[in-house]
């Protein structure tokens, strides 16, 4: 019989017994207790169809039963990368991994005591077999002992890809969200873990470094080591003004204690009679910094109410903005340009460091700013704005048809395809629609353009770009969700400097093509990576940690997905 004949029998002779076995598993459970499956016994008769000269080890047969039935044979668990793991044993002969002993530490016990305190990072220890790891192998039955080795490296491998590109997969739980997840090379990092001097050593090396994930991490710990103290709603109205009296003063200075923005034995110094005086102001306005409201030290609506948020929400927020920080690759940028939905901040980085940050208004609730990576290719001076179809006909032709002057008074001209109306007044515009609107607005350049003096452009299926914009008065706002997706910039100049100064362009001819007039396309020589995040919880320029409304509500919807077993969600 020739050779591929041999290894196709031996193949569907394999799959009929385990078929056969699966069934006897399925429909005789006590003898499945009483005695393990036959095929799962290695002998030197069971040989391995891929290498008919290797016998089968206990490794390759429990891995093999895994791909049919989705569990191994004694523990009954799920491995979250049996092909993977298949894969990475047969290159390594199916022989036990963590075994060895010339390790100074059990590698076992080191993944355990990792698992045991991953909630610090916002995962779950369920996620890695924790409970079988801990119970069934620290000293396992010898029948168990393949499937421990396997065990072991399914959670070593799950979590390297949790801490190296994150749990939850983002594109498949929110809207306008396109985030390109690194991906983890399973062999590498396996590897990596076997050659380590010890489990320890490569959490190390796995876990992200950046200064900003330690803090939150470490903030995270401290928060869930301490016991707050009652948390009862505060009422928001009236507003406490400075040497003021209110019976809420004591339960404001207790929860600034508890946050450390005000001294935690200033309870000590405090008079009989509290009054809102100058230790209470200073901690007030330190805690506003902290959370992006207005720093007046009054103790208004918005103060009140984010006093309000308890400790265990905190809690949640630094969880799934550890999470976020997991989603983006880890190798150096020469530029990036990130914009922080959540904050209204737009930072420029320099081999890390900032070089511009500017205050940004972003999309509404109801036409959110998206999520995504792209780069800045050109910028458009002096731009005319073509009106999005969708803001066309939601916004402006009920402004038009209730007054036909609006377009002559913004300097809109519209076009049916690519024909000019001469006279836009002359239309009826009553006779149309949101779904029947043939024609194209377009607005001209000037001070009343939307677009403002200049737009930056990294083409996208968003249609999202950063521009200026002539309503400069909604930068007071605390709150700046005022936009219908794209960014705009308080100050586009100070961009415009730092993107054409660092591409090579002298100061002189920066001035030159700002002097210009009509409608100019300034292309880059390189493209400069941007991305556009939402992190409602973040490391400041002053490394102090800054929280964030949650203003398009993500932030529940993220823990609860990361409270799932790993196995609900898309890994890449």
């Amino acid at each position: 019989m020739p050779f591929g004949l041999k290894i196709c029998a031996a193949r569907c002779y394999f799959y009929i017994k385990v078929a056969a076995l699966t069934a006897i598993c399925v429909f005789s459970p006590q003898l499945l207790a009483q005695t393990p499956p036959l095929l799962f016994i290695p002998d030197n008769k069971s040989v391995d169809t891929e290498n008919p000269q290797r016998p089968v080890s206990a490794i390759q047969a429990s891995l093999q039963y895994h791909l049919i039935t989705g569990r191994l044979p004694q523990l009954g668990t799920y491995l979250a990368n049996a092909p993977a793991l298949y894969d990475f044993y047969d290159a390594k002969g199916f022989v036990h991994l963590w075994q060895p002993l010339y390790r100074e530490h059990s590698p076992l016990r080191e993944l355990i005591a990792y698992l045991q305190q991953v909630h610090l990072h916002g995962l779950l220890a369920s996620d890695y077999h924790l409970r079988l790891l801990r119970d069934r192998c620290l000293i396992p039955a010898q029948h168990l002992v393949a499937e421990c080795d396997v065990l072991q490296t399914d959670a070593l491998l799950t979590l390297t890809q949790h801490l190296q590109s994150g749990k939850v997969n983002p594109n498949l739980i929110f809207n306008e969200t396109e985030v390109t997840k690194p991906l983890v090379d399973p062999a590498h990092w396996l590897n990596r873990a076997l050659n380590a001097p010890s489990l320890a050593d490569y959490f190390k090396q796995v876990e992200p470094d950046s200064r900003e994930y330690q803090a939150l991490k470490e903030y995270l710990t401290s928060l869930s080591s301490r016991a707050p103290p009652a948390w009862p709603e505060l009422a928001l109205m009236p507003a406490i003004k400075p040497q003021t009296s209110d019976p809420r003063l004591s339960t404001i200075a207790e929860r600034l204690m508890f946050w450390g923005d005000l001294s935690a034995d200033w309870t000590n110094e405090a008079p009989y009679e509290l009054v809102y005086g100058d230790d209470l102001i200073r901690a007030v306005e330190t805690f506003q910094l902290r959370h992006g409201l207005k720093v007046d030290g009054v103790l208004g609506k918005n103060t009140i109410t984010t006093l309000n948020i308890p400790p265990q929400q905190r809690i949640e927020q630094l969880a799934v903005n550890l999470e976020r920080i997991r989603w983006y690759d880890r190798k150096p940028i020469k530029r990036l340009i990130k914009v922080n939905i959540a904050s209204y901040e737009l930072v420029a980085l320099v081999d890390g460091e900032v070089g511009l940050r500017a205050a940004v208004i972003v999309g509404q609730v109801n036409r959110p700013t998206p999520i995504f990576e792209d780069e800045i290719q050109y910028l458009v001076l002096n731009p005319t704005w073509v009106v999005p179809w969708k803001l066309a006909t939601q916004d402006k032709l009920p402004l038009i048809q209730e007054n036909p002057q609006y377009l002559l008074d913004n300097h809109f001209s519209v076009y049916l395809q690519d024909v000019k109306i001469e006279n836009p007044t002359d239309i009826d515009w009553n006779q149309f629609t949101r779904s029947r609107f043939p024609y194209r607005l377009v607005q001209a350049p000037g001070l009343n353009n939307a677009l403002g003096q200049v737009k930056f452009m990294f083409p996208n299926t968003h249609q999202v770009y950063l521009h200026d914009t002539p309503t400069k008065s909604l930068f007071n706002n605390e709150l700046r969700a005022f936009s219908s997706g794209c960014v705009r910039l308080q100050e586009p100049i100070e961009l415009l400097w730092w993107l054409l100064r660092s591409d090579g362009l002298s100061d002189i001819d920066i001035k030159n093509q700002l002097h210009k007039k009509h409608t100019n396309t300034v292309y880059l020589q390189t493209s400069v990576p941007i991305r556009l995040e939402y992190r409602t919880v973040y490391l400041d320029q002053n490394h102090t940690i800054q929280f964030r409304a949650d203003i398009y509500n993500r932030d529940s919807k993220l823990y609860q997905a990361l409270q799932q077993p790993a196995a609900s969600f898309l890994l890449r």
